[in-house]
């Protein structure tokens, strides 16, 4: 056992690590580039990048590093493992392998991965490393030396491509008390450039049915396989899970069927993967503009009345106006033989004054709304 530490435990040398990185060869079809963003912390939380990095421990565990390989070294009595959690996921990780024993009938363990809560049979193996001979991997899936000669393997670059929310690396014994493995770890960072930018303008208050119009969104950022949407929706602290109606222009339609008025909605820009013509709701990159708020008002309305429909030329008529909406009212109307007269009303009622001039040839006077204004909207014929 002694014997066996000492054969595993080589001195550090950095300088030989960063050479050994950088020379790293990558096998296998389907292979992608080697992760740069190494993970060292033992246990808790660390912010590596933009990838916040959770590693959790079980089992028998310390940090060792040997032939440039480490700092996790997973031990035997109880086998070990670490858990690593990414947020955002990651979509890919690299690691490097060294000190895996096979010697039956004496010892023999077996490295075993776990991607997102699910057994990941190791199907392409890592590439050639000077600290031993070359790993195999076995029919079940996991990872062991050759076995017969009692020398522990090694390999670096071994790839896991997958969308990766936790990742489970463990030790597993199965025959004796070897003397545990040891791994480095490093992830492709899958940092988010999407950006749905951001939308200009004040509230907005409209008229049904009139539809609500927004200025596109500016300072966006589109990944390649991007669409960039509007939505309007009804929660602001929760824009996916609230949309009541999506856009691929920013005016939205009032829809009586699911939107109410007087009620505040609430209108951003959305952008995230294409997924058939829609946002992937489920893009780990989905991003949000700021919120521009919306509400549909019922459409003020004027009615006119007289207590005597005649009138004589040269002589006036009071003309009783009613008015639906909320004060202030600015009214725009029209006669057969005047041009357009403009009249305000800080009430729901008031009256006009209509005077047909010396000369008004008999006949019907009609008096019409060009349009009207109240505290909230413009509303015109």
């Amino acid at each position: 056992m002694i014997n066996s530490i000492k054969h595993l435990l080589h001195p550090f040398n950095a300088a030989s690590n960063f050479c050994l990185l950088l020379l790293g060869m990558v096998v296998g079809q389907g292979a992608q580039a080697q992760c740069t963003q190494q993970v060292i912390h033992q246990i808790g939380n660390l912010q590596i990048g933009c990838t916040s990095v959770t590693v959790e421990q079980q089992g028998q565990v310390s940090s060792v590093v040997d032939c440039g390989i480490g700092p996790y070294f997973m031990e035997d009595s109880p086998q070990g493992a670490f858990i690593f959690t990414f947020s955002p996921p990651v979509s890919g990780v690299t690691i490097d392998l060294t000190g895996v024993n096979n010697w039956v009938p004496f010892f023999a363990e077996e490295v075993s991965f776990e991607v997102n809560g699910v057994f990941y049979p190791i199907t392409v193996p890592g590439s050639t490393s000077s600290c031993g001979p070359l790993c195999v991997i076995l029919p079940n899936g996991r990872v062991s030396a050759p076995g017969g000669n009692g020398v522990p393997c090694a390999w670096e670059d071994q790839q896991i491509n997958a969308t990766i929310s936790t990742l489970k690396i463990e030790n597993v014994v199965t025959l004796g008390f070897p003397v545990g493995s040891i791994f480095s770890l490093y992830f492709c960072e899958s940092c988010c450039a999407t950006d749905a930018g951001v939308l200009s303008g004040s509230p907005v208050q409209v008229c049904v049915p009139q539809s609500a119009t927004f200025s596109p969104a500016t300072q966006t950022n589109l990944e390649p396989g991007d669409l960039l949407q509007y939505i309007l929706y009804t929660n602001v602290n929760d824009p996916a899970g609230s949309i009541l109606a999506t856009s691929n222009t920013p005016v939205f339609a009032f829809n009586p069927a699911t939107m109410q008025v007087g009620v505040t909605y609430y209108v951003a820009a959305m952008a995230g993967n294409n997924v058939n013509g829609n946002v992937d709701l489920n893009d780990p990159c989905l991003d949000f503009s700021n919120a521009i708020t919306v509400i549909w008002r019922q459409p003020p309305t004027v009615t006119f009345t007289t207590a005597n429909p005649n009138v004589c030329e040269g002589n006036c008529v009071t003309v009783n106006v009613a008015l639906t909406g909320s004060p202030p009212f600015s009214l725009t109307y029209t006669s057969n033989f005047g041009g357009q007269q403009t009249q305000t009303f800080s009430n729901n009622s008031g009256t006009l004054q209509i005077c047909p001039p010396i000369g008004t040839p008999p006949g019907q006077v009609t008096l019409s709304a060009v349009s009207l204004t109240d505290a909230n909207c413009v509303c015109e014929p």
